[in-house]
């Protein structure tokens, strides 16, 4: 038994790697986030030459909201395939997309798990922040409720001896309340925003906490976004 995660493009469709391709071409049961996306993803590999006919294999489906129920399911399915491919509806399987329970599962049966790396919209973002990156620590989605939030704002101060950069995955829609809340956790540290990564709107926002809210109250800010920061300031010499 054998699953093979795959990583596809964050937005700029030759991003996506010839690993990718060939595993996408040759695969016979591919698991997915969401069918409509993969299947609109392959048409436009397809016109672009990139593969050829139709998917022929089978779908099957993993999301947040079934992952839990689902994956004996797809462990049955894995099994009478021999092999499977995993992808999600872009960037990275199992990186704050559903899968790890997935991948946990086959592990523990004692399958293989492999990779056909790709972009990943965290990394990207820290590349392109200009933040230190040699000790990161990635946290995913925030949670919504309020005392979930000032715990994990509560436990991130520990690490502010070590001069962490810390990133999210954050909605536009609450990016000002965000940067508001490390504003008063954190002081005015240095953030920065990356949004629409490789694709035509691309976007990098930098500067001092109260910097980047008094751009985003000036502009605005649309699409999907990282959010990056340092909990404390460079020492310049």
């Amino acid at each position: 038994m054998k699953l093979l995660l795959v990583g596809l493009p964050l937005g700029n469709i030759e991003d996506i790697s010839l690993r990718a391709i060939r595993a996408l071409q040759e695969a016979k049961l591919v698991i997915c986030e969401d069918t409509r996306v993969f299947r609109k993803l392959w048409l436009k590999l397809e016109n672009l030459g990139y593969l050829t006919g139709g998917f022929s294999g089978k779908l099957s489906v993993i999301n947040d909201f079934n992952e839990k129920k689902k994956v004996p399911e797809l462990i049955g399915e894995i099994q009478a395939f021999d092999e499977a491919v995993l992808v999600t509806d872009a960037g990275m399987p199992t990186i704050s997309d559903p899968g790890f329970r997935l991948v946990k599962q086959v592990i523990e049966m004692g399958g293989a798990v492999t990779s056909a790396p790709g972009p990943s919209a965290v990394t990207t973002a820290l590349c392109l922040s200009g933040l230190s990156s040699d000790k990161v620590l990635f946290l995913g989605f925030l949670p919504k409720k309020k005392s979930k939030r000032e715990r994990y704002w509560e436990a991130s101060k520990s690490f502010s001896a070590l001069g962490l950069t810390l990133a999210i995955y954050e909605p536009a829609r609450s990016v000002y309340k965000t940067l508001e809340e490390i504003f008063l956790n954190f002081g005015d540290v240095e953030v920065v925003i990356a949004r629409e990564l490789t694709k035509k709107f691309e976007e990098v926002i930098r500067g001092t906490a109260s910097g980047v809210m008094e751009k985003i109250k000036e502009k605005g800010v649309k699409g999907e976004l990282v959010l990056l920061w340092r909990l404390s300031k460079e020492k310049k010499g």
